[in-house]
């Protein structure tokens, strides 16, 4: 239900986001190594980690990981976003800790059916734990589990609700779910980061990238916070 792409106003909507989201720890500047893509340095923190978002699409991700894993000799995370609404995972890193996954995964596909498997996704937050061991992060496994499950958590209980006010004829009702649905995937991805220990703050407070680290850190809605008229 990721349809309500507004500003923090709640006023002036714009487009999502369609690009890839890179997580890396390099002491020169991310944005030179991804070049010659169009790239965004969206934060960096003390310890040289380094979020950056490259606009549009990559064909190679597993092979773009791999090389910058070797370029920087240390964990990466790549989120390929797809007009804010899905986000596909994919971690690499030098002792070859790698997963991969979906957030928010369509209805009906393999990135859906994993996370109803609670089998697969434990192991898919324990390859990930031992990604964050490696970045140097000790970090538990359930909060991991939680941070990749969410948002098709969130979205289904926000999409019942919806449909419930709708059928309802509750269009009040219909308009406060969509207000207060955390509608951009992102929010999600820079939630993994949390829970794996790998946690961004933007330095320009006034950008977009920095409303959505703030929801980031804030309380994700449970189904029964969300209106249902």
């Amino acid at each position: 239900m990721a349809t309500a792409l507004t500003t923090p106003n709640d006023k002036v909507p714009i487009m999502g986001f369609t690009g890839s989201l890179i997580l890396a720890r390099t002491q020169v500047s991310l944005i030179d190594m991804l070049a010659p893509h169009e790239a965004e340095l969206v934060s960096r923190r003390d310890d040289n980690w380094q979020l950056a978002a490259v606009m549009g699409e990559s064909p190679d991700i597993p092979g773009w990981a791999a090389e910058l894993v070797e370029a920087t000799a240390a964990p990466v995370l790549i989120a390929v976003v797809g007009d804010s609404d899905t986000a596909l995972l994919l971690a690499d890193s030098p002792d070859g800790h790698r997963w991969v996954t979906v957030l928010n995964a369509p209805p009906d596909s393999a990135g859906r059916a994993a996370v109803a498997d609670s089998r697969a996704m434990t192991a898919i937050a324990e390859a990930a734990v031992s990604w964050a061991a490696e970045a140097g992060h000790a970090v538990a496994t359930d909060a991991v589990l939680t941070a990749l499950c969410e948002a098709d958590r969130d979205n289904r209980a926000a999409d019942q609700a919806f449909s419930d006010a709708l059928d309802a004829g509750d269009f009040a009702a219909t308009h406060e779910v969509v207000r207060n649905q955390i509608s951009f995937i992102e929010v999600y991805v820079l939630r993994v980061l949390v829970a794996l220990g790998v946690a961004v703050s933007v330095q320009d407070t006034g950008s977009w990238w920095a409303h959505l680290a703030d929801q980031a850190h804030a309380p994700s809605p449970l189904p029964g916070d969300l209106p249902t008229g």
